[in-house]
């Protein structure tokens, strides 16, 4: 008698509102970056770049987290002008040196944001927005057996002990946010293909 694979792995839980969130955040950051490009280098239209960066746990949460970048020519007092900016609506300023001249570091709720001089006279003004989770910590999808839902003639692997998911990662595919080292993104027992039972003179 054949043993059907599982079809299919169970996906960690959906968050919801999060894809909600993620947009608010972003667009919130780019209206507090917009101000302070602006009182920095007043009727410049800056050059940006917008970046979405993955993130996972080491238990399969997943989400989001969005960057920005702008720049802008070299002004006078553009450190000045960006602290200003930035206290006026709330944020905690940290200023410093850098390489290439003076530094600013910000915090809001979770957000960064920052203003720092490049070689040949330009600045950078960036911001970072916290990470938004999509998809809650993973969970491990039921058992592929059970003592009462084996075959005749079969036992429950001996490796997994019938749950039919890789025994390193349960499932997941990834082990502190790399590719599992025993199934490879697999995710099934390798021993019992994902059934969860094994014959018995095997």
């Amino acid at each position: 008698m054949r043993i059907e694979r599982r079809a299919e792995v169970a996906l960690s839980e959906e968050i919801e509102g999060a894809a909600e969130e993620f947009e608010r955040s972003a667009n919130w950051l780019r209206s507090e970056l917009r101000a302070v490009a602006a009182a920095v280098a007043p009727g410049v239209e800056p050059e940006v770049e917008e970046r979405i960066q993955e993130r996972r746990t080491t238990r399969g949460a997943m989400g989001s987290q969005f960057t920005m970048h702008k720049t802008l020519p070299g002004a006078p007092r553009a450190r000045a002008a960006a602290s200003d900016a930035l206290v006026a609506t709330g944020w905690c300023i940290e200023v410093g040196e850098g390489a290439w001249g003076p530094t600013l570091k910000a915090q809001r709720d979770g957000f960064e944001a920052g203003l720092f001089s490049q070689p040949f006279g330009g600045v950078g003004v960036w911001g970072k927005a916290p990470t938004v989770w999509f998809h809650a910590h993973w969970t491990r999808p039921p058992r592929a057996a059970t003592p009462q839902t084996m075959l005749p003639g079969y036992r429950l692997c001996h490796m997994c002990d019938g749950w039919g998911t890789c025994v390193e990662c349960e499932g997941l595919g990834f082990m502190d946010g790399q590719r599992c080292i025993e199934c490879g993104l697999g995710m099934d027992c390798s021993y019992c293909g994902g059934t969860g039972q094994q014959r018995i003179n095997s």
